[in-house]
């Protein structure tokens, strides 16, 4: 494989870790906004929390797969 793609591709697994940790970090915020801290929240915010919900889960979806992709690519145990 040449250079350059090794490049893109140890830069795309960096981005990707990453947009893990963010979407996680970000779905689990939402997660709690949505149920348990329900009570202290409008309910248009509660209603953009749901939502934000699915539309975050599907970014870390995609987040793991351009990971997964990436690792394959450098050949490394994809996981």
């Amino acid at each position: 494989m040449p250079a350059q793609q090794i490049r893109f591709f140890k830069r795309l697994l960096s981005v990707s870790n990453g947009a893990l940790l963010l979407t996680t970090l970000v779905l689990v915020a939402s997660i709690i906004i949505s149920y348990p801290l329900a009570d202290h929240f409008t309910l248009n915010q509660q209603i953009a929390a749901h939502i934000s919900t699915i539309i975050i889960a599907a970014f870390l979806k995609i987040s793991y797969v351009t990971r997964c992709l990436a690792q394959y690519n450098l050949g490394l145990e994809v996981r």
